[in-house]
């Protein structure tokens, strides 16, 4: 059945993830990261903390981009209605780039983000600016994509946002049935990552 092996790495890592409260951070604590309380990892260059689990989702991946750990990506994950859903957010500083740009130099590879699904048939639907509750206009630009995995209809998303030194680049890929709640569950999951950083300059 297509549910029970959509997304193997991610299915297996929610599976053996302890459904405990209090679960320690990772015994290898990653490069540009510091572990807050039992289960917060933050990124120490922007302050931006990503619990274990937050909105439903769980935190599974954490790498940073650059070797000094000053650009880093994070993947959360959750299981709705049995379809593995998987939400990746890269955390990176862009000299004298728009969202827009950002995006654009970015869709070509939206159907390479997500390594356990082979995409066929990829088109965009959609794309243009948008802003963020309570940030400038011109903040944010989004895209959507319909694809086939599998034989199953899919929707991709890819997200870019400004916070000033800061940028932040969300995509996902989800089924297209229950595709509105997904939405809805993603971007619950960024506001709330939202709410702890990134800070507006790099600590020095």
């Amino acid at each position: 059945m297509f549910r029970t092996k959509l997304i193997p790495a991610v299915a297996l890592a929610l599976a053996t993830i302890p459904a405990v409260a209090g679960a320690a951070c990772v015994d290898a604590i990653p490069t540009g990261f510091v572990c807050r309380g039992n289960d917060v990892l933050v990124h120490e260059a922007s302050g931006t903390a990503f619990p274990k689990q937050l909105a439903g989702f769980t935190r599974f991946y954490e790498q940073p981009i650059d070797l000094t750990g000053h650009d880093v990506t994070i993947a959360y994950g959750r299981d709705l209605k049995g379809t593995a859903i998987v939400a990746r957010v890269a955390l990176i500083h862009i000299e004298a780039m728009t969202p827009k740009e950002h995006y654009l130099g970015m869709k070509s590879l939206i159907g390479q983000y997500f390594g356990a699904l082979k995409f066929s048939d990829l088109k965009p639907s959609g794309e243009g600016p948008f802003d963020p509750p309570g940030m400038k206009p011109g903040s944010g630009y989004q895209g959507r994509f319909s694809a086939v995995a599998d034989g199953v209809p899919y929707e991709l998303s890819l997200s870019t946002v400004s916070f000033g030194y800061w940028s932040a680049r969300l995509t996902a890929a989800y089924p297209t049935d229950g595709a509105a709640t997904t939405r809805a569950s993603i971007l619950e999951l960024a506001r709330k990552l939202e709410r702890t950083g990134p800070a507006k300059a790099a600590k020095k």
